[in-house]
């Protein structure tokens, strides 16, 4: 399911967000400045990851700036997601998406990893536990 805003050319946005199904998890991997010109696309690869009715990863670790609009549209579709008895994480070391996300409390209802792999085993890891039946 891939879905891209390409790459950067002069005049154009300075970002990209692609989307991948990795089998058991979709990865949004979104690189550069995350701005109001981003959040159509952002939402847009949101909405297939949940329509793919799994987990989802939001890549944002080379990201260098992250507005409040981002910010919205993560908390809106964790919210769906989770509703649906699934989980979206965001992995990011970056302080230009960590500092929003503390000041404004969001990191309450916003699972945060340091990295992709990281969170891709954590939802890994979490899928398999519920499959596994209880014993009494």
């Amino acid at each position: 399911m891939p879905f891209s805003s390409g790459l950067p050319v002069p005049g154009s946005p300075a970002f990209s967000i692609d989307t991948v199904d990795r089998g058991e998890v979709v990865i949004i991997h979104a690189r550069g400045e995350l701005d109001l010109a981003a959040d159509p696309l952002l939402g847009a690869s949101l909405a297939l990851a949940d329509a793919a009715a799994k987990p989802v990863v939001v890549d944002l670790t080379e990201v260098t700036f992250c507005g409040s609009c981002v910010l919205g549209q993560l908390l809106a579709a964790g919210r769906r997601i989770t509703g649906d008895g699934r989980q979206l994480l965001v992995a990011t070391s970056q302080y230009v998406v960590l500092r929003p996300l503390t000041l404004l409390q969001l990191d309450r209802d916003i699972k945060i990893m340091p990295d992709v792999e990281t969170a891709v085993r954590r939802l890994t890891r979490s899928a398999a536990a519920d499959a596994t039946p209880e014993t009494a």
